[in-house]
């Protein structure tokens, strides 16, 4: 069977994924994942961006991965698990009309941010996996965030492969010590259509 062919945007995206980010953008970045990781969350995160119109792309420009680790699971220490730690002060414009982090919000974080430490997951087994499509996202609200809040988003793979992958999110007020959402997803790759 031959190759799907790739549109423009699918091949833009190839390349950039293939080319190495500065140095100090991962300098920056805790962990001990190796450097070809460590550049994965940053990389998929502005892949995400490009797209410039999207929901909650004020957001999204906003959030910085701070760590990037893959460690042994807990339950299974044969399986290797990513975990991608990001940050972002919440803002006026991410807020309610009570000035209270929105849940729209919260569950935005959790969609993008929990499919960076399935990336991770995947590339340390030695799978270039992509981001998939969401199938399902859980999430539960456990308090509020107001704005001016730093909010810490620590992302850990569940399971993944080459026909679906699951992470888990947990977001906290940094500066309280506080859980103010967390969620799971499900992620599986798009249907492929063939070009003609």
């Amino acid at each position: 069977m031959d190759a799907i062919p790739r549109n423009e945007q699918q091949e833009e995206t190839q390349q950039f994924l293939a080319l190495p980010l500065d140095a100090s953008v991962i300098e920056a970045i805790e962990g001990n994942a190796p450097i070809h990781i460590k550049e994965l969350p940053v990389k998929w995160l502005a892949v995400f961006r490009s797209r410039g119109n999207g929901f909650c792309n004020a957001v999204a420009e906003k959030v910085k991965v701070t760590e990037t680790w893959v460690v042994p699971s807990v339950e299974d220490p044969g399986r290797l698990e990513g975990k991608v730690v990001c940050e972002v002060e919440a803002t006026p414009d991410m807020c309610n009309s009570e000035g209270n982090v929105h849940e729209g919000v919260l569950v935005f974080l959790i969609d993008e941010c929990s499919t960076l430490s399935m990336v991770v997951a995947n590339a340390s087994e030695g799978r270039s996996t992509r981001p998939g499509v969401s199938c399902s996202i859980n999430s539960l609200f456990h308090g509020h965030a107001r704005s001016g809040t730093t909010l810490r988003i620590v992302n850990r793979s569940l399971g993944t492969g080459d026909a679906s992958n699951t992470g888990r999110t947990e977001i906290w007020d940094k500066g309280n010590h506080k859980l103010i959402a967390s969620g799971t997803q499900m992620t599986m790759p798009p249907t492929h259509h063939r070009i003609l």
